[in-house]
């Protein structure tokens, strides 16, 4: 009889972003409680990162810090380590035998390998959730959060998502597994800590990053707007910018949407952040994200390319962020 196994107690419940929502998925299977804009908060997301590629859109923004992960479990007291393979049916070996354990297995795939997706578009570094398994039919099933429902995806197609080599990622396979909550531990502590690294972050940016982040990519993107107009794919370009920015998982405004949140609830749980209002300052900071997705929807539903109008959002924006993680690390 071909063997079928799924986690017993696992639930799939969607999100906003396909990391943060996995976490709260892994971590609700053990028993644990978070809300998705406190993994957010915790795992220091939003960022700004801007890179000219070789492909298509060949300007590329980024709004989150690429090591979400890794950030929340370590700033949780939680062990972290992405393991990998470079081989594909080998990570397939290995996903059904955590499976047969018991443990759902988080993986980051390129969802043009998704079937689901129903698209050739290359976005690299979404994280679903393989919580199950089927012999017979040669499929995993998976928790995705833009789906209300758990999904099947052969194996084939997953070996091929989880392989993907597109920038910003090389994924070769990676997967985390939690196998233990017995560190985990959140305080005002905790939270102060992960806030001051994520200003300092954006602010003076990562030295182990291998892209400009923060402050000095969004002076980056400043300084290249102008030169957007010559590059034969400048509508999709901005196109998809005000869908990096809005619509792909981040919950609105880059992810600032989520971090207000995780602030506000911060600022109702410890005196002493409900007093600096932080909430208040990221509100205004969200809102001209709000209107830079805006703008640059606008820009591509034209026929002829003129950036000058999201410069000038931009530069609100630069303004506005740099006073505000200053703020933070005086405060903190």
């Amino acid at each position: 009889m071909a063997k079928e196994n799924i986690i017993p107690g696992y639930r799939h419940k969607p999100g906003f972003h396909c990391a943060s929502s996995a976490i709260c998925n892994l971590l609700a299977f053990w028993g644990i409680g978070i809300s998705e804009p406190a993994v957010i908060g915790l795992g220091r997301a939003p960022g700004f990162i801007y890179n000219i590629i070789d492909g298509t859109p060949s300007r590329f923004i980024i709004m989150r810090h690429l090591e979400l992960e890794q950030n929340f479990f370590s700033t949780v007291g939680i062990k972290f380590d992405w393991q990998q393979t470079e081989s594909a049916p080998e990570a397939t070996r290995l996903a059904k035998e955590f499976i047969d354990r018991g443990l759902p297995l988080l993986v980051q795939t390129d969802i043009a390998y998704l079937p689901y997706f129903n698209t050739d578009q290359h976005f690299i570094g979404h994280a679903v959730v393989i919580c199950g398994y089927n012999d017979s039919r040669g499929e995993f099933y998976v928790s995705d959060t833009l789906h209300p429902e758990t999904l099947s995806v052969a194996y084939a197609d997953m070996e091929k998502a989880r392989s993907a080599c597109f920038p910003p990622f090389d994924l070769r396979n990676r997967f985390f597994a939690l196998e233990s909550i017995s560190d985990f531990h959140m305080d005002e502590a905790v939270v102060r800590r992960a806030v001051r690294m994520w200003a300092d972050e954006n602010l003076n940016g990562i030295s182990e990053c291998p892209y400009t982040y923060g402050i000095r990519s969004l002076e980056k993107v400043i300084y290249d707007l102008p030169q957007w107009k010559h590059s034969s794919d400048w509508q999709w370009s901005a196109r998809f910018t005000y869908q990096v920015i809005e619509r792909r998982g981040t919950g609105g405004a880059g992810f600032r949407t989520l971090y207000r949140q995780f602030l506000e609830e911060q600022e109702i749980r410890y005196q002493s952040l409900e007093k600096l209002a932080l909430s208040s300052d990221l509100a205004i900071i969200e809102d001209l994200y709000h209107e830079l997705a805006a703008t640059f929807r606008q820009i591509s539903e034209k026929d002829s390319p003129d950036f000058t109008t999201a410069a000038s959002v931009l530069e609100k924006i630069l303004e506005r962020e740099k006073t505000f993680y200053c703020r933070i690390l005086a405060e903190f």
